[in-house]
C-alpha cells in the first residue's frame, strides 16, 4: 500500500495541484507541493502546462526509482524565450523527505543547482538522498505503472488536472493503482475547457 510522504505544517491536499501523466504502462497522478517546494514544483508545473514532457521516455530503471523527462542529448530544457538552459537551485525541505515510495524529486547532475527537467518516482523508501535532490510530489494514484515501468516506455501526455469544485468533496488517494476522486478531471459539470496552468511572474522563497 502506498504509504504518504511526511507533510508538516502544509495546506490541505486541496490546495495542491494534481498532474496527470499519461504513459505507455498506465496513468500516474502527482500531487504537486507548491507550497513546499514552490520554485521546484512551479517549474515542473511550467513545464507540464508547455507539453514538454509529451513523448519524453523513461531511460533510466532502478531497484529504487524510475527516472524520466530528459530530452535527447543535454537532460536540460532550453527555455526558447531565452535560447538559454534553466537550471533550479536546490530546494530541500526539512519536511519532505524519500521515506516512501511514491515520492518524486528533481533529478540533477553533479552540481546541487543543476535541476532542470529530468524527475524520479521512488520505488522504496531512499532515505540516502534526504538534503540531496528536492522532493516536489507524491504519487496519489498510479504506481503500478510506476513498478511496471521499463526503459523507453514513454509518456504520451501530461497535464495538470482542473480544481475540485467548492464542496466537490476531497481528493483521496486510492493506492497503487486507484486515480484520485476529482469529479472534473475530464472537464467539469460545466462542460468548460481545463484552464491553461500560467506560471506566477514571482515565485516564492521555501523559507528551508
Amino acid at each position: 500500500m502506498l504509504a504518504a510522504t511526511m507533510i508538516v505544517s502544509q495546506p490541505s491536499a486541496e490546495a495542491d495541484p494534481v498532474v496527470q501523466v499519461n504513459t505507455t504502462k498506465g496513468t500516474i497522478y502527482i500531487r504537486v507541493f507548491t507550497s513546499g517546494a514552490p520554485r521546484t514544483a512551479q517549474n515542473f508545473l511550467d513545464l507540464v502546462s508547455r507539453g514538454f514532457y509529451n513523448g519524453k521516455t523513461f531511460h533510466r530503471i532502478e531497484t529504487w526509482c524510475i527516472q524520466g523527462g530528459s530530452p535527447g542529448g543535454s537532460g536540460v530544457f532550453i527555455d526558447p524565450a531565452t535560447g538559454q538552459p534553466r537550471f533550479i537551485p536546490l530546494e530541500t525541505n526539512r519536511n519532505l523527505r524519500h521515506g516512501s515510495p511514491g515520492v518524486v524529486s528533481m533529478a540533477r547532475m553533479n552540481d546541487i543547482n543543476s535541476g532542470s527537467c529530468q524527475f524520479f518516482i521512488t520505488k522504496k523508501p531512499s532515505d540516502f538522498l534526504n538534503g540531496k535532490y528536492a522532493v516536489f510530489g507524491t504519487v496519489v494514484g498510479g504506481m503500478d505503472a510506476v513498478y511496471n515501468m521499463r526503459v523507453g516506455d514513454a509518456i504520451t501526455s501530461a497535464s495538470i488536472m482542473p480544481p475540485e469544485p467548492v464542496g466537490g468533496g476531497s481528493q483521496s488517494s486510492k493506492g497503487s493503482s486507484g486515480n484520485p476522486s476529482r469529479k472534473s478531471s475530464q472537464s467539469g459539470k460545466s462542460g468548460g475547457a481545463v484552464p491553461q496552468y500560467r506560471p506566477p511572474a514571482e515565485i516564492p522563497e521555501s523559507g528551508f
